[in-house]
């Protein structure tokens, strides 16, 4: 193949990635990029990005710590155990602090949202210097944006940014969406030929399964936390859940939960074939078998019957980086394909 062939096919299938560094004074660009593997790119620096101003950090200097003259008792620590429960106050600064920063003209350069930075920065410090963070009166909220969905507090409209995204959102929430659910007829149109790769059928009978032994654990998953939708769940974005958690404080237990449940679905992946009768599994036609009994029209609907659930779709994505190698692929066929008829015509 000639050079300018082979430049052509370059220039048309490279996919350039762009990524945005905030730089700090105190960090430098080596310092910030060390975690990820981002050698061998190409990089530019945009002045239009960089802020028009920086803001000092808050000098914090921690509370004396509370120290005693003699051996901690079991009463001393029963007392202290009481105490971090009764002052407890981070969620509420944290709310007061988003409340005064939306309603205050400098926001969060404001006084009372930068005395509610220290007095957060002392609550954090609680369990380990003893000193509660004790709230003024005059930093108690009133009212609160309607944002921060306060439905048993006092409430205004928030005029800033947050505020009319907030009421932009809140109309096309999923439980008022006009698309509830992954259809019949959106798998006939959405379906895609290029995920099938030559050998998936000898896998189906496997991904079938494994397809309602996933779908059975998400919804089970979902009924334990009160959450309604399966975008919810995976993408942590929990519109509503069951009363007995609490988003903030759950949060990480529910983003474990489908930790856990897609590292089990991985070692079911890596297991060997019981249908396929070869000695070594082709990973990529299997993963073409997850994605076609779970996309496929013929397999909707199959899944969840009784359990007053959708159709779920996150079954094969738990080997994502299979279905994309596997439609990188089709597509390089595809862009071949035409550079050759092009050359053919010229």
């Amino acid at each position: 193949m000639c050079v300018f062939c082979r430049l052509l096919i370059f220039l048309h299938c490279t996919i350039w990635w762009t990524v945005l560094f905030f730089h700090r004074r105190e960090q430098d660009l080596i310092q910030m990029s060390v975690q990820g593997a981002i050698w061998m790119e190409i990089y530019t620096w945009d002045h239009e990005l960089i802020p028009p101003r920086q803001i000092d950090p808050m000098d914090y200097t921690p509370e004396p710590t509370v120290t005693l003259d003699h051996d901690v008792t079991i009463e001393e620590v029963q007392e202290y155990f009481t105490n971090y429960i009764v002052n407890d106050s981070l969620g509420i600064i944290a709310n007061a602090h988003t409340a005064f920063a939306d309603r205050e003209l400098e926001k969060a350069e404001s006084d009372a949202c930068i005395e509610l930075a220290r007095l957060f920065s002392i609550a954090v410090d609680f369990p380990k210097t003893g000193v509660p963070a004790v709230i003024p009166t005059r930093l108690h909220v009133k009212e609160y944006p309607d944002f921060m969905e306060k439905l048993d507090k006092p409430t205004y409209e928030s005029h800033r940014v947050i505020g009319k995204l907030f009421r932009a959102v809140k109309d096309i929430a999923p439980q008022t969406s006009c698309i509830k659910s992954f259809t019949k007829e959106i798998a006939r149109r959405s379906y895609d030929r290029d995920m099938e790769i030559d050998g998936f059928e000898d896998y189906i009978e496997d991904a079938y399964y494994y397809k309602g032994e996933y779908d059975f654990k998400l919804a089970s998953r979902m009924d334990y936390y009160g959450i309604k939708t399966e975008a919810e769940l995976l993408g942590g974005s929990v519109m509503k859940m069951s009363k007995a958690f609490d988003k903030r404080r759950d949060l990480e237990g529910i983003e474990l939960a489908v930790r856990s449940l897609k590292k089990e679905v991985r070692a079911w992946f890596d297991e060997k074939s019981s249908k396929s009768g070869c000695e070594a599994d082709d990973i990529y036609a299997k993963a073409s078998a997850w994605y076609h009994v779970t996309y496929h029209p013929d397999y909707w609907g199959c899944y969840n019957e009784g359990m007053g659930k959708d159709h779920f779709l996150s079954f094969p994505w738990c080997v994502s980086d299979k279905l994309i190698h596997i439609k990188w692929k089709s597509n390089m066929r595809k862009r071949l394909s035409e550079l050759s008829e092009a050359l053919r015509l010229i």
